[in-house]
C-alpha cells in the first residue's frame, strides 16, 4: 500500500492505495511520477502518476529476471527509467541480464531501449547478472549512463542508443576490476553506481565491490590497507582521441563488502556492510537459510573518503555493533545515517567544510 504522509505529523494526506504486489523497494519520485523496482513474477517495475485521481498503476515485465538494482530506477532527462534485470534468459521479449529503459506512453509503460552484454549466457550460467542501479549524468552536454554488475566491469552507455544496433555494443567497457575468481556470492560489484562532477569539470564514476581487486587492475592510487574483502573503485570519464573511456583513478582501503556510496562536498561516504554473503558452505553446500549468514555477520563500518584520492578521512570503527543488509546509507541535514540488522539506526554528525571529520 502506498501512503502519502504529512512529514510533520505522519498523518495520511489521502487514502492509501495498492501500489504493487510482491517484493518491491527503492521508491523514486521524479516530477509527478513515482517508480518502484519489483521482483514479483510478471512485474519488473511499477509506476504511477501522483496527480492521477484514479491511481492507475502502470507495470512492465522483463519476461525473465527480476529488477535487483539497490536504488531502483535511474530516470533520464526524457523521463525514461533505466534499471538492471537479474539472472534469466535473453530472448526478446525476454530481457534478463540487461540494462533496460522503459517510458510512459499514454497510461502504459513501454520498452524504449536496452543493452545486454554479449556474454549474457555465460553470465547467466554463473549468476553474474548486472544487478546494480545505473547512474545518469551529463558530460560536455551529452547525457550518458554508467552501469555495472557482479561480473565487475563498468559499462558506458548512450541513453539514445543504449546498446547500438545489436543492443550488445556499449560505448565503452572497462576490464574486470574485481571478481577474478568468477564468484557469484562474495565478489563482484553490487548495489548501485554513483557519480559526481569536480569543480574543474572532471566527471567521476564510483562503483562499490566485494572481494579483492583483480590482480591485473591497477589505479594510480591504491589506498591501504589493500582491498581484500571489498571497497570502492573510482574512475574518471575521459575523451581519448575522440572516444570516451573510463580511466581508473583510485581504489579505496579494504571494506568488508563495499556498498553504494554518496558524494557530498568532495567527500565520499561509503561503508562496508560487514555482512556474511556466502550462500555455499563446505559442509552443507548451497544453503539459503538466512539464520546461518546472520550468525556469521560482523559489523558495518562507515567511511569518509577524500573524493579525489580515496584517502580515508574518518571511519566509525567499532561504534556500530551489527551488520547491514542492502538498506543503503543516507546523508542529510548534516548527518550520515545507517541502519543495522538488529534494528538500530546510527547517526553521525558531518561538520561543515573545513571543520574536521565526523
Amino acid at each position: 500500500m502506498l501512503h502519502i504522509l504529512n512529514a510533520a505529523t505522519g498523518e495520511d494526506l489521502q487514502p492509501a492505495f495498492k501500489f504493487h504486489v510482491g517484493k518491491g523497494w527503492s521508491l523514486n519520485l521524479v516530477g509527478d511520477v513515482l517508480w518502484m523496482a519489483n521482483t514479483y513474477a510478471g512485474v519488473s517495475v511499477v509506476a504511477t502518476k501522483l496527480d492521477d485521481p484514479n491511481h492507475k498503476i502502470m507495470t512492465w515485465n522483463s519476461g525473465s529476471g527480476g529488477a535487483w538494482g539497490r536504488r531502483g530506477v535511474a530516470v533520464d532527462s526524457t523521463g525514461t527509467a533505466w534499471f538492471t534485470t537479474g539472472d534469466g534468459i535473453y530472448d526478446p521479449p525476454r530481457y534478463a541480464n540487461s540494462v533496460v529503459g522503459v517510458h510512459i506512453v499514454g497510461d502504459e509503460l513501454q520498452l524504449k531501449d536496452y543493452f545486454t552484454p554479449s556474454n549474457w549466457q555465460w553470465l547467466w550460467k554463473r549468476d553474474l547478472d548486472p544487478n546494480n542501479t545505473p547512474t545518469i549524468f551529463t558530460y560536455k552536454g551529452r547525457e550518458l549512463i554508467a552501469a555495472s554488475g557482479k561480473e565487475c566491469r563498468l559499462y558506458l552507455l548512450d541513453p539514445k542508443n543504449a546498446g547500438g544496433a545489436d543492443h550488445h555494443t556499449p560505448l565503452f567497457k572497462t576490464p574486470l576490476f574485481c571478481n577474478e575468481e568468477v564468484d557469484f556470492q562474495d565478489m563482484g560489484s553490487w548495489g548501485a553506481v554513483s557519480t559526481w562532477e569536480d569543480t574543474d569539470g572532471t566527471r567521476w564514476v564510483l562503483a562499490p565491490f566485494w572481494g579483492p581487486v583483480h590482480s591485473q587492475f591497477k589505479a594510480p592510487i591504491m589506498n591501504t590497507p589493500e582491498a581484500r574483502q571489498g571497497g570502492v573503485a573510482a574512475f574518471k570519464l575521459e575523451d581519448v582521441n575522440g572516444k570516451l573511456q573510463f580511466t581508473p583513478a583510485w581504489v579505496s582501503r579494504d571494506m568488508k563488502r563495499g556498498e553504494p556510496v554518496l558524494i557530498v562536498n568532495g567527500i565520499v561516504f561509503g561503508y562496508g556492510s560487514g555482512e556474511e554473503t556466502a550462500q555455499v558452505f563446505s559442509d552443507i553446500g548451497l544453503q539459503f537459510d538466512s539464520s546461518i549468514r546472520a550468525a556469521k555477520g560482523t559489523r558495518a563500518v562507515i567511511y569518509a573518503l577524500d573524493a579525489r584520492t580515496g584517502k580515508e578521512l574518518w571511519s566509525s570503527g567499532d561504534l556500530m555493533h551489527q551488520w547491514n543488509h542492502f538498506s543503503g546509507i543516507t546523508v542529510a541535514n548534516g548527518r550520515v545515517y545507517l541502519g543495522t540488522y538488529d534494528g538500530t539506526l546510527y547517526s553521525f554528525a558531518v561538520p561543515a567544510a573545513g571543520g574536521g571529520t565526523p
